[in-house]
């Protein structure tokens, strides 16, 4: 089963290669119109898809009467939503080739529904039996709709593609990077500005409204209060710090293209198909690029925070994993690149540093562990001991860490340097996840810290699932659509 799968896959990279692309243009972008190509498929993929026809009694899984079933105007449309094609609708090349077009929409909802990136833990991929059991139940349609996970973000996040899709052809003039009116000043590209923020849900009232707090249409372009708010808001969207002031992050932001955007909600709406279809009752959330930890329980947060995550050279990963243990008041071991890179030359520079902040070297294991002070010369003995910092305050782990199953040595903790979460930019660690309140959390798994000194490893009953992902665009529980910066360049 896992070769079919594994083969059935490759072929869906085979078909998104063979996607046809025309190019138009919309009001200051150029957008590709993709559609289902028509070329001869290989004998493996015809094999594979003979096989799902025959079990849908020899008949075409997506046309009836050669015009588009359920199933498939159910597909086309997700195929749309996720920018695999530019349109719902069918292309007369498409019309005119409904076979080679029912085979190449086949492969497609295969490859939608076997995505599984940074899954650490050992999970059944998408098996081709419950392609089958739903042309036999007649449930086509609705294993189309299971295809995507069953979040509530996945919803609203569909329904934001679809309200930029239509907002495509609005005209969209750019404002001069140097533009930044003051409090009164009256500019032309005030009403750009003004134009550009009520598009974009970010300025609720036009000023020739009857709200009593509106201007008269004539001040148009005057920079007034109602932009300052304006522009504060859009600025919380998008990660920006809400001044008020036009800077250049802003008016780059600001002159981004309604297609530009569109592309990179469905680059998010492709991230989530790697989430488990079914949420659990209850699990953590992580989002690399906005900072940020949610923990969510039967589909509401209950709790969130800030969270310091890996700089572009030292990333951290996307995964799809679980909490299974506790360790308070934990030692860290530091990596070798960690070590070679930031300690070594701390301990060059100062060689009573290392000890100061209560590291020593360790060899062996339990009872039969050796310890030694750091020496002068620490380089040549790292081959024989391994560097460990003792659990106290000054631990780089803090007093609590959440172990994650990966293959990254990857950990949710704890962390002495609560003032970085203070920062806006919070990509300051070597890949793990720095917690901004790690009490709360060990609330929410009902563990106790009680002895402040001694190192303890505590197994949890029920494992949390966990999601740290890597989101640039999101709908949050407000309904506002939310960018963030492209911390890892993943977008592209």
């Amino acid at each position: 089963m896992r070769n079919e799968t594994n083969s059935i896959t490759k072929l869906m990279f085979v078909t998104l290669i063979l996607i046809t692309s025309h190019t138009y243009s919309y009001a200051n972008s150029s957008v590709s119109i993709k559609t289902v190509p028509i070329y001869p498929f290989s004998q493996d993929q015809q094999h594979l898809y003979d096989e799902l026809k025959s079990t849908n009694k020899d008949q075409l899984l997506f046309f009836k009467h050669n015009r588009l079933n359920l199933s498939g105007l159910t597909l086309l449309s997700l195929l749309t939503d996720l920018g695999f094609r530019q349109d719902s609708r069918l292309s007369n090349n498409e019309k005119s080739n409904i076979d080679a077009t029912d085979i190449a929409l086949t492969l497609a909802l295969y490859h939608i529904a076997s995505q599984s990136q940074g899954n650490q833990l050992k999970s059944p991929a998408n098996k081709p039996d419950d392609f089958k059991a739903a042309l036999n139940n007649d449930t086509l349609s609705a294993y189309i709709d299971s295809a995507m996970p069953q979040f509530n973000a996945v919803i609203r996040l569909r329904q934001a593609i679809n309200k930029y899709k239509r907002m495509q052809y609005i005209d969209w003039p750019l404002l001069t990077e140097t533009f930044n009116p003051q409090l009164g000043q009256g500019h032309a590209e005030v009403k750009i500005l003004r134009h550009k923020l009520m598009i974009l849900d970010d300025l609720n009232k036009a000023p020739n409204s009857t709200s009593k707090h509106s201007t008269s249409k004539h001040r148009l372009h005057i920079f007034d209060q109602s932009l300052i708010d304006g522009i504060k808001h859009f600025q919380r969207r998008n990660g920006f710090k809400p001044t008020g002031k036009l800077n250049t992050y802003t008016i780059n932001a600001l002159n981004q293209s309604i297609a530009t955007r569109t592309n990179k909600l469905q680059v998010n709406l492709w991230r989530w198909l790697s989430l488990p279809r079914t949420p659990p009752t209850k699990y953590i959330m992580v989002n690399i690029p906005a900072f940020d930890l949610t923990l969510i329980d039967k589909g509401k947060p209950v709790m969130a925070m800030k969270v310091i995550v890996g700089k572009p050279t030292n990333q951290t990963p996307v995964m799809i994993t679980e909490v299974n243990s506790v360790t308070l008041n934990p030692t860290w071991t530091p990596t070798r690149n960690i070590i070679n890179n930031d300690l070594l030359p701390l301990h060059n520079n100062n060689n009573t540093a290392l000890k100061s902040l209560n590291f020593h070297l360790a060899k062996g294991f339990g009872v039969n562990t050796v310890y030694r002070e750091i020496p002068a010369d620490l380089q040549s003995m790292l081959g024989q001991y391994r560097l460990v910092q003792r659990a106290g305050n000054n631990n780089a782990l803090g007093n609590v860490r959440f172990n994650i199953k990966n293959n990254n040595a990857i950990f949710l903790h704890d962390t002495p340097t609560k003032y970085l979460f203070n920062r806006h930019n919070r990509a300051l660690s070597h890949g793990c996840i720095r917690l901004e309140k790690p009490k709360d959390l060990l609330t929410s798994l009902l563990i106790s810290h009680g002895d402040k000194s001694k190192t303890q490893h505590m197994r949890l009953s029920d494992s949390l699932p966990v999601f740290i992902t890597y989101q640039t665009a999101w709908i949050d529980n407000l309904g506002k659509i939310n960018f963030r910066n492209d911390l890892y360049k993943k977008d592209n």
